[in-house]
C-alpha cells in the first residue's frame, strides 16, 4: 500500500481554526491596572496583544487575571497594561510568571512557589528578547515591563 491509497486530508484549515481560537483565548482576559478589561481602544491594546500572541508562539499560557474567570487558577504569564507615569516610568505591558494556585496557597512550599516564580520571571525575559521585545525590569518581584518592539525603536532598521 502506498500514501496515495489512503489520502492524508487537508488539515490546514482546522490547524488555522485552532491557532485563531488559542490566540483569541491568549487575548480574552488581558486587563489593565485596575484590573478592567483592557479596550481595544487603549492605547497599549496592540502591544499585549502581540505579546499574549509571543507568548502563545513559544508554548505559554496566558494567565486569565479576573478571579471570576474559572481558569485563573491555573497560572502561566500574566500581563498586565501599564499606564504612563506609573512609578515615574514609561507605559508598557508588564510581564511577569504566575505559579499555579495549588503551589501559591501550600505555605509550607513558599520557598518552592518563589523559587518558580523567580526562574520563570528570568526565562520570561529572555523569551521577550528572542521576540524582539524592548524590556526593563519593573519593580522588584522580577516583573518586567515591554515598551515596544526593538524594530519600533528611533533609527532601529527592519
Amino acid at each position: 500500500m502506498t500514501d496515495t491509497d489512503f489520502p492524508q486530508p487537508d488539515l490546514g484549515p482546522l490547524r488555522a481554526a485552532a491557532e485563531a481560537a488559542e490566540l483569541a483565548q491568549a487575548v480574552a482576559g488581558l486587563v489593565s491596572i485596575d484590573g478592567c478589561r483592557l479596550s481595544d481602544s487603549d492605547p497599549l491594546a496592540p502591544l499585549a496583544r502581540d505579546i499574549a500572541r509571543s507568548m502563545t508562539e513559544a508554548g505559554l499560557t496566558v494567565h486569565h487575571r479576573a478571579r471570576r474567570y474559572p481558569l485563573c487558577r491555573l497560572g502561566g504569564v500574566c500581563l498586565l497594561a501599564v499606564p504612563p507615569g506609573l512609578a515615574d516610568g514609561p507605559a508598557g505591558i508588564t510581564v511577569s510568571w504566575t505559579p499555579h494556585n495549588l503551589l501559591l496557597l501550600d505555605r509550607d512550599r513558599y520557598g518552592t512557589y518563589a523559587g518558580t516564580q523567580q526562574a520563570m520571571n528570568t526565562a520570561l525575559g529572555g523569551i521577550l528578547r528572542a521576540f524582539e521585545y524592548l524590556v526593563t525590569p519593573f519593580g522588584s518581584g522580577g516583573a518586567w515591563l515591554v515598551t515596544g518592539h526593538r524594530h519600533d525603536a528611533p533609527g532601529a532598521g527592519r
